[in-house]
């Protein structure tokens, strides 16, 4: 992936991640939280590149929620994912879950959302922040070829 499509990539995330939602208690919380969910997760899958990250829903604009198909809500959360080779799209399936700091565990079940030409994975997530979610992603290319990814994001309430 190219410099510029990582930084574009990152500061759209940051914004999902800070526009329109609730203001957060103070400034540093606003700052670590955005910053947090703005950063994505990477692994390789041959020599494409995958990136993940979790963006509350309620910290999405009214036009983010509508390209996702997505009400925006405080108890639930957006996993996005995403595999590229360069700029271009590699067709995957995603499988995984997500569990909370108790141990209780969800299903995530991905959807292709084509945005301009590029395909994210999407998949929505039950939360109720503050929180933490530790993700485990199975990725799956046409080709058979496999990788997992494993992450934790915090949720701000």
């Amino acid at each position: 992936m190219t410099e510029i499509t990582r930084a574009l990539c990152l500061a759209g995330l940051a914004l999902l991640a800070t526009a329109c939602g609730q203001a957060p208690s103070n400034e540093a919380d606003a700052q670590t939280s955005a910053q947090n969910a703005a950063m994505p997760a990477q692994t390789m899958l041959g020599d494409a590149e995958v990136m993940a990250s979790v963006v509350p829903a309620a910290h999405m604009g009214a036009a983010v929620a509508r390209r996702y198909a997505i009400e925006p809500a405080r108890d639930r959360a957006l996993v996005l994912v995403s595999v590229q080779r360069g700029d271009v799209s590699v067709p995957v399936q995603i499988t995984g879950d997500a569990r909370d700091l108790r141990g209780v565990r969800q299903t995530l079940t991905f959807d292709a959302v084509d945005l301009d030409g590029l395909v994210e994975h999407v998949a929505v997530a039950r939360v109720s922040g503050p929180d933490t979610l530790r993700l485990d992603l199975q990725i799956t290319a046409e080709d058979g070829a496999r990788t997992t990814l494993r992450f934790n994001r915090d949720i701000p309430r």
